[in-house]
Order: structure tokens, then C-alpha cells, then sequence
């Protein structure tokens, strides 16, 4: 804890994405000081090599850290799946991540075949293979790559970004009613898949990796007089992304900073 007696957690994605696990965790939790980094010059994450994804996750997190973050979240599917376990063997500093609601979904539907949303890289690493091994007799997992999903909401175009994944929805109907949302960008559309399909069961990570990351971190419960503060940093003066972060991040609190970064190949800096 840093010397106000406050928690300081990064929280990084390729995009904007994170933000819908931070209005989880903002939600959860208190007294927590919240740094949030949006890749933006170099999303989305999910066509890029598995090195290249390694190399701006670790760009990030060393940003974050500079930052005097005692934990860092990987709030992005894809960043978790190439490059959490590479840095935890180098860092001792707690490092969480996020992983397609599988396991949940199974729990609940068990025997049946489910829909798993989520870009090609985390649908083709090691980790995704790993939750797929060993499901319950009867279970199936149908893969739906929905790349350029998560740039679309990236740049403020939701129409755009809905038609895409309804598209998607359609497409898996006449085989499941139930639907893993494997990246977090895709959480901000979850509301009107309920309103377009209120028979389809939807899952997603964002409030077991809220929950899971208090119970590790002892993090204090939330409340009514939630003292959290959050500083948002893009670094990219892009219009749409800027006003598209400042409006979500209102969701979530008025009282919070936005700033823009400038970046230089690889190392990050103010």
C-alpha cells in the first residue's frame, strides 16, 4: 500500500475494453487508487503475433509499474492468454488476467454445446485449449473468431459494432442459447443482446476476476461512499477515442482524470 494507506492497481488493455472490468471492480471494491492504460496506437491485439503481443504487454505493465502499481491487471482476453504467465516468471508483483466465463457457463449448462466469442489469437493459445480440455461428457465448445469487433467499439461506432455481432449471434442460434462473451470489449454490447434476445444466456469474466482479484488483494468491500479514484491514460489524441473514453468513464465515476500520453517505439513515457 502506498503511504496514504491506499491500494494503486494498473489495469491495461489494448483499448477501452477494460473499462467494463473496472466498473466491475469499482463497483466491489473501496479506497482503491485505479490506473487505467489504453494501448490504442498499437490495438487491436488479436491479428498480432503472439511475440508482438508479448512485447506491448510488457511495454504496458512496465509502464504501470513505473506508475507505482503494487498489481496489474491484463483487462484484455488476448494480452492474458500470450503474455501473463511469460511475466509472472519474471515479476513477483501480482498479475491478473482475464479468461473466457467457460467454466462457469459448464457449471451451469453442463452437456450441452457453447458459443465462445473472442478474437483469433485467444481462440488459437495454449490457455483457451487448456479450459477446453477435460469438459463434462456431452459439452462442445464452438469457436466464433469476431475480429475487428472490438476496434469498432474502440472508435465510438456502435451501430457498426452491433451489426457485426449480431451477425455472430445469428449465425450459432440454430446450434446454442448460450454465449461466452471472451472479450471485454464485447461486455459494453451485453445489454442489448439481452434486449434482442432475452432467451440467450450470456457470460462473460468480468465479475469473477473482480471477485477473485479482492479476495487475493484484500481489497475493501465497496460502498455508498466509495473512495476509489481512477486516472485514465490514452496515448493517442484520436477524437473518437478520447470522447468515447471520457463518456464511459463517467459511467463509472465523475471524478476522474483523463490524460493522453505520447509514445516512443516500445518504452512508454510521459
Amino acid at each position: 500500500m502506498n503511504s496514504r494507506g491506499r491500494y494503486k492497481i494498473g489495469i491495461f488493455d489494448s483499448g477501452l475494453g477494460g473499462l467494463s472490468v473496472l466498473r466491475t471492480l469499482w463497483k466491489e471494491t473501496s479506497n482503491i487508487d485505479y490506473i487505467y492504460f489504453g494501448d490504442l496506437v498499437h490495438s487491436p491485439y488479436g491479428q498480432k503475433s503472439k511475440q508482438k503481443v508479448i512485447e506491448l504487454s510488457k511495454n504496458a505493465f512496465e509502464y504501470l509499474i513505473e506508475k507505482d502499481c503494487e498489481a496489474v491487471l491484463f483487462a484484455c482476453n488476448t494480452a492474458t492468454s500470450a503474455a501473463a504467465d511469460f511475466l509472472r516468471k519474471q515479476h513477483s508483483i501480482p498479475i491478473f488476467g482475464m479468461e473466457p466465463a467457460i467454466k462457469p457457463a459448464l457449471v451451469e449448462n453442463p452437456g450441452v454445446k457453447i458459443a465462445v466469442f473472442a478474437t483469433e489469437l485467444t481462440l488459437k493459445e495454449e490457455k483457451f485449449k487448456n479450459l477446453v480440455t477435460g469438459l463434462t461428457k456431452g459439452s462442445e465448445i464452438l469457436p466464433v473468431p469476431c475480429e475487428g469487433l472490438a476496434k469498432l467499439i474502440d472508435s465510438d461506432r456502435w451501430e457498426d459494432a452491433w451489426d457485426f455481432l449480431d451477425a455472430k449471434i445469428k449465425s450459432v442460434l440454430s446450434e446454442t442459447d448460450i454465449v461466452v462473451l471472451g472479450c471485454t470489449h464485447y461486455v459494453f454490447l451485453r445489454e442489448r443482446i439481452h434486449y434482442h434476445y432475452p432467451n440467450l444466456k450470456v457470460y462473460d469474466g468480468n465479475l469473477g476476476t473482480s471477485l477473485h482479484m479482492k479476495k487475493m488483494l484484500q481489497l475493501p468491500d465497496g460502498s455508498k461512499e466509495n473512495r476509489n479514484q481512477l486516472d485514465i491514460l490514452l496515448n493517442t489524441s484520436e477524437s473518437d477515442y478520447v470522447h468515447l473514453a471520457g463518456r464511459i468513464a463517467k459511467t463509472i465515476t465523475p471524478n476522474h482524470t483523463l490524460s493522453l500520453i505520447n509514445t516512443t517505439i516500445g518504452k512508454l513515457h510521459v
